[in-house]
């Protein structure tokens, strides 16, 4: 058997679950960045969309075809349908949110709302102190 079919030993389908890209979320002062590893894909395999709060990432790794007379002996790289969701912070300008793809890395860039960008507040001194309004009673 070992000369007629040198893969015998791997022949057995190992039961996978379907592909589901890694992905990394990385918040700064200004905005969050969603990255995924999406290997295979182009920007035509996506869908992307903003419903309900959520952005969602969508789209299917297809298994290549295998040539006719071949036959898969072995295989372990998952494929299929897929979809990632993210819970934005209400107040997300979705109209500001840009997606770019480079070498199979999905990259999208939301920007925070107004009321969780970061503000910086000067402490005054001496004569540039407001004075607080008292009440007489």
């Amino acid at each position: 058997m070992f000369w007629t079919d040198p893969f015998a030993p791997f022949t057995a389908q190992v039961n996978r679950a379907a592909f589901l890209p890694a992905a990394d979320v990385t918040v700064s002062d200004g905005d969050m960045v969603l990255t995924m590893d999406l290997p295979g894909l182009t920007a035509e395999d996506l869908e992307i969309e903003f419903v309900g709060g959520y952005l969602s990432v969508r789209g299917e790794r297809k298994r290549p075809a295998v040539a006719e007379g071949n036959r898969l002996a072995h295989t372990e790289r998952a494929f299929g349908r897929f979809e990632r969701r993210i819970k934005l912070p209400e107040g997300v300008d979705v109209d500001k949110v840009t997606a770019s793809m480079d070498n199979g890395v999905l990259s999208l860039i939301v920007p925070k709302p107004e009321r969780m960008v970061p503000r910086t507040i000067a402490i005054t001194t001496g004569d540039e102190q407001r004075q607080l309004e008292t009440s007489a009673t």
